[in-house]
């Protein structure tokens, strides 16, 4: 489970750290930040795919002219915060080792290069709390003209000649792949997995409705392949039953049962039966009740991610309907096999969130006359606990008081 989000001047992030929970709600103004958090867990993910930084920060092509992986947006150009010439994302996650389990911090600072300049790394560490000694620390050469790292591996520089470290790849990668040391590939293979089964959901109602392969049971990023998806799922007449039900929650429809037509050309399309034998395909669907598939798709999948980004929850669902949501995502995530991060407008959301779940909800925000945007978890802004419980957190959101609060605290250190 990662634990803890640290942006060094990333995008319009100087310095700012997002606590993580099993669900992490960010709620904020536009242009206060949400989105390029998802952009620093998109480059972190790009890492742990085996990318080399103009790979992460552009694109990935494999043969056949098919695209696997769309960059960073903004690219090089817009990474780092106003004038800054690198900058820094750290992440933590719990490491499993023997019954028990440590802390680990993966810290990577980057140069996105200028001026036609390839992007490199200038320094990376991974670290366990509690132990004196990274596993290993790494610092460029760059500025001495070499395209190289010095690399202290346990505290100590390798003399391996096997080893030879580029600064255009992102050494925890290198390492992973040809360190001598098991147990230093271990905890670098461990990081490298913490990081690798990620999933970036911006549903596409459009992509959602176009026929998919049979097999095909990866949903994309926009909800691509949801017809072949689904049809996974009912395979499985427990997990059917349980899509069934909650189509029937979360949708006025009297949903019985789901048919998967192919065309001519093999692919198939999600038909949903009603009890009076009416047929609803992914066609004619409406952009909420679609969502609502892919995401109860994502969850009830066969192999899960075990970190999913969602933008805008709330996008398209019926406020009657969204504590459902909510308690589908609650319940999958108390499992402890998933942790979701999800971005939301909707003041009806905050209100349905559980306690366990309101302690990880966190503000993103700018303050009128500065730059840089700042997090900060709800229940962390001052007297923040004490207003909750006397009054709807909805409605201060509505109103705008979790701004004004954390305005009022900026005024007070100022004045000091």
């Amino acid at each position: 489970m990662l634990t803890k989000l640290r942006l060094e001047r990333f995008k319009n992030f100087k310095d700012a750290e997002l606590i993580l929970g099993a669900l992490t709600l960010l709620v904020g103004t536009n242009a206060s930040g949400k989105s390029n958090i998802r952009d620093a867990f998109r480059f972190l993910h790009g890492i742990s795919r085996n990318y080399n930084l103009a790979e992460i920060f552009g694109e990935k092509w494999i043969e056949g002219g098919v695209l696997q992986w769309r960059g960073i947006r903004g690219g090089t150009r817009e990474v780092t915060f106003i004038n800054e010439s690198t900058f820094a994302l750290a992440v933590s996650f719990t490491l499993a080792k023997n019954d028990s389990s440590q802390e680990a911090t993966y810290r990577i600072e980057v140069n996105p290069g200028a001026s036609g300049k390839a992007p490199i790394v200038i320094a990376e560490s991974l670290t366990i709390a509690g132990q004196s000694d990274s596993v290993f620390e790494a610092q460029s050469h760059q500025e001495s003209g070499q395209n190289n790292f010095s690399v202290k591996v346990g505290g100590v520089t390798p003399y391996d000649p096997i080893l030879s470290y580029t600064n255009s790849r992102p050494v925890l990668s290198q390492i992973a792949a040809a360190i001598p040391s098991p147990s230093v590939r271990e905890t670098a293979l461990a990081a490298m997995s913490a990081l690798s089964s990620m999933r970036f959901l911006d549903l596409s109602p459009d992509a959602m409705r176009l026929p998919s392969l049979p097999g095909q049971t990866v949903l994309g990023d926009r909800g691509e392949n949801l017809s072949s998806v689904l049809q996974e799922i009912c395979e499985n007449p427990e997990s059917k039953q349980a899509l069934l039900q909650w189509v029937q929650e979360l949708t006025p429809m009297d949903a019985k049962d789901f048919e998967f037509p192919a065309d001519f050309t093999g692919k198939i399309l999600l038909q949903l039966i009603e009890e009076n034998g009416q047929k609803t395909s992914a066609i004619s669907a409406s952009d909420g009740t679609l969502r609502f598939l892919a995401m109860i798709a994502a969850l009830l999948g066969q192999e899960p991610a075990r970190f999913y980004f969602f933008e805008e929850l709330d996008n398209g669902i019926h406020p009657t309907r969204l504590h459902l949501l909510l308690e589908l995502i609650e319940r999958k995530v108390s499992q402890g096999t998933i942790q979701i991060v999800a971005t939301t407008h909707s003041p009806q959301l905050l209100r349905l969130l559980s306690p366990q779940s309101l302690e990880y909800a966190s503000l993103t925000y700018r303050f009128w006359d500065k730059p840089d945007a700042h997090i900060k978890r709800i229940v962390d802004i001052p007297e923040a606990r004490r207003v909750i419980n006397e009054q709807d957190l909805a409605r201060l959101h509505e109103s705008g008081w979790l701004e004004d609060a954390v305005d009022f605290l900026e005024d007070e250190e100022t004045n000091q």
